[in-house]
């Protein structure tokens, strides 16, 4: 098999010094003429005085050009030509023949392949023009094959490098898809964390900050944010205390008597405590802006920094007013209690003042007062009937599955159905499985016992929801 060489020829400024050629014929006289004549035009020159010699040197070492006679003995051109032609291709062919050898020298053209014949006698300014012309040939050649073997050596690298990156991409896919469900568990240990520590201190306080969670976010649905922004809604209500864990036991044994003084600046520093704990979480950061503004007012009678209007991000818009809801909802010596509804009408009566008209809107919805939720669909099965109590925010917080996130599992296993089954005072979806429990995919039945917070029913399952 034939190798590159490994040192290619150049047109530019075409030097024959850079070119061997091997003379082939049975006569010496004629070697040394030719030898002589290539020599003398600056061309590297050997000789050899059959074909048999000359495939052997032709073995030894690289040539550029063969020109060989048409008559000798043993091995005609014709036939030594043919052996070049299949042994070494790139070599170019010149054919040395008699007038009287024409028809041989067809043959040889036919079947060596050969570039040109010569007839004797020769004139050399004719033999190194060809031969010059050939060796021009032989270089455009050479240094297409030069770059074509680059190229193959380029696509070669750049599909390792391809495969290469493509594997980086798999290796940091995966450590990003760790990092996030790392990160997602530190997220929810966090809150869970937080939200013990509100309890801790007061059970009364988380109680009420379950609430507050479990409304605001129905609120923010009705709103229409995104199931993320939802989530965080839900979150900011669940911690929006989380400052008055570091208020005295006489501070917070007060605060539903308004006492005002040194005790009343601990109370509206709480709000600030309460961002400034969570504000060092990047995960948190929305949240705590909402915390730091579920006492701003609308019209910017509010603390701790007198905010107004849409300057009060939503989420602190929907805390106000849940936050006011609840207050105005406390049994008070001998006055009676409000309802929800009585109460809802109350806070919206301040709806363009203290409070959003907006966020006052969705409360009065919320509770019942005017437009419903809308309902994604609606189950229809009397056999499915959902017949569970409201579901508790703590199973919600420990869970954080949004709608959509539920909506995108369910999605992969055919048979399976999603029913929206909320209303005023339950947030729970019904997860159907066509055929009953026994006939759902393994798959999903593991995913949701993984999350412990289905309630098993005939034909499915009940799921809280954010």
């Amino acid at each position: 098999m034939e190798t590159l060489n490994q040192n290619p020829v150049s047109l530019t400024d075409f030097d024959p010094a850079k070119f061997s050629i091997l003379c082939v014929d049975d006569e010496p006289n004629i070697l040394s003429s030719l030898r002589r004549m290539f020599m003398l035009a600056g061309f590297v020159v050997e000789e050899a005085q059959s074909g048999a010699q000359a495939l052997q040197k032709l073995e030894q070492k690289e040539f550029h050009l063969v020109l060989s006679d048409m008559q000798m003995p043993e091995m005609n051109g014709t036939d030594f030509l043919i052996q070049v032609r299949k042994r070494w291709p790139k070599v170019m062919r010149l054919l040395l023949t008699g007038a009287a050898d024409l028809k041989a020298a067809i043959s040889a053209i036919n079947e060596g392949e050969i570039y040109r014949y010569l007839t004797k006698p020769w004139n050399d300014e004719e033999v190194i023009s060809t031969v010059k012309a050939a060796l021009e040939n032989y270089a455009l050649v050479d240094q297409r094959d030069q770059l074509l073997e680059l190229t193959k050596e380029q696509n070669l690298k750049l599909a390792d490098m391809v495969n290469t990156l493509e594997e980086k991409v798999k290796e940091r896919t995966s450590e990003l898809s760790n990092s996030y469900n790392d990160l997602r568990s530190s997220y929810v240990a966090s809150v869970k964390a937080y939200s013990q520590l509100i309890g801790l201190r007061n059970p009364a306080l988380l109680a009420h900050s379950k609430r507050v969670a479990d409304l605001a976010s129905r609120m923010a649905k009705i709103a229409g944010c995104s199931p993320n922004d939802t989530q965080d809604i839900f979150i900011a209500g669940l911690l929006h205390d989380i400052g008055k864990i570091g208020l005295s036991d006489e501070a917070l044994a007060n605060l539903s008597n308004g006492v005002g003084g040194y005790s009343k600046k601990l109370y509206e520093a709480h709000v600030k405590a309460g961002q400034d704990c969570l504000a060092g979480l990047y995960e948190m950061e929305r949240i705590s802006s909402y915390i730091g503004t579920h006492h701003e007012r609308w019209d910017g009678s509010g603390f701790p920094n007198g905010l107004r209007g849409e300057a009060i991000p939503l989420g602190g818009r929907i805390l106000a007013v849940v936050e006011a809801f609840e207050e105005v909802q406390i049994k008070k010596k001998d006055v009676a209690q409000l309802s929800e509804r009585d109460a809802a009408q109350l806070i919206n009566q301040y709806a363009g003042r203290a409070f959003c008209p907006l966020a006052s809107k969705y409360l009065l919805q919320a509770v019942g007062v005017g437009a419903k939720p809308k309902v994604i669909q609606k189950a229809v099965d009397p056999q499915i009937e959902p017949t569970v109590s409201k579901v508790d925010s703590d199973v919600l917080i420990k869970n954080l599955l949004t709608y959509s996130e539920l909506l995108t599992e369910v999605a992969q296993y055919p048979g399976a159905q999603v029913f929206d089954e909320r209303d005023q005072t339950n947030g729970y979806l019904w997860v159907r499985q066509a055929g009953g429990i026994e006939n759902a995919n393994p798959k999903l039945v593991k995913w949701l016992g993984e999350h412990k917070f289905l309630i098993k029913a005939e034909k499915g399952w009940f799921l809280p929801i954010l």
